[in-house]
């Protein structure tokens, strides 16, 4: 009942700030830009996008470990039908939501599936931070703008990381038999720190995948950005679409962009139409 509420509010987000940020635009800008891409490059864009939440999917079947009862389609099918999810009221935690709730009904351990999509998330914010860090070295570290996100998106990890270790502490001192699912999946997850890892690796190669095929299409629509330059600002953007103001952060991504890579010699035009044809 609240979310149906909320989603006509997110999706006039959205619609809002695209309509701003495009309304700045010089007349025939954005049509022009858009005009540049072949059917070629959507389709090609299509098939990296596809692969990269196929291993995105992979992912997230690894951390339940070999004794979840979920096969690899079927970790597939509820992964997309997650990134549907993002379209609800809830935008991404909305999609993890449905994904789980998916694999639930597949695998019939509820406390397992839930614990492994949060770490799952964290790995995947963990990634962007990462990648954030590294690009916001690699320049020189000279844009403020930058050094916020990077600054607030840490504070929000490490609070993310000490809320876990009190969850963690808590069940281990608790003797609730309610609670003894989720401390099994928990320590399953904590006995094979490695696991954790290689997720974290394989979530960096995927963001760095799609960054560099936004990369691509923005110099084809006329974005004159160094690839570093979009090493630092792409991952940025991501995370401030975590702000749930819009639709699976449609609208709030495209406007992060277009501010970000201004400094670095991206107009506003081709750097909308890049981020709208992702």
């Amino acid at each position: 009942e609240m979310s149906r509420r909320w989603r006509p509010l997110r999706v006039a987000g959205s619609i809002v700030l695209l309509a701003i940020v495009i309304s700045f635009l010089p007349a025939g800008t954005l049509r022009g830009a858009l005009a540049q891409t072949s059917p070629s490059v959507l389709i090609g864009s299509l098939g990296v996008f596809l692969l990269c939440h196929l291993a995105a999917a992979f992912k997230w079947r690894m951390l339940m470990g070999r004794e979840m009862n979920l096969s690899f389609m079927k970790a597939v099918q509820a992964h997309f039908t997650g990134l549907v999810g993002n379209l609800s009221p809830l935008g991404m935690i909305g999609g993890d939501v449905v994904r789980a709730g998916v694999a639930i009904n597949d695998s019939g351990r509820p406390a397992a599936i839930v614990v492994t999509s949060i770490v799952d998330r964290m790995v995947d914010t963990a990634a962007l931070v990462v990648l954030t860090f590294i690009a916001f070295m690699w320049m020189g570290g000279d844009s403020t703008t930058v050094a916020s996100i990077l600054w607030g998106s840490l504070a929000l990890m490490a609070a993310g990381v000490a809320g876990s270790v009190a969850v963690i502490a808590f069940l281990k001192r608790s003797s609730n038999p309610r609670l003894a699912s989720v401390r099994s999946a928990s320590q399953v997850l904590l006995e094979q720190p490695g696991l954790v890892a290689s997720a974290l690796l394989l979530s960096v190669l995927i963001q760095s995948v799609l960054l560099w095929m936004d990369a691509y299409m923005g110099s084809i629509v006329g974005v004159h950005a160094s690839y570093a330059a979009w090493f630092v600002t792409w991952p940025a953007a991501k995370l401030i679409a975590y702000i749930p103001i819009g639709i699976a952060g449609i609208g709030i991504r495209e406007s992060a962009l277009v501010a970000l890579l201004r400094p670095y010699g991206g107009l506003p035009g081709p750097v909308m139409a890049a981020s709208l044809l992702w």
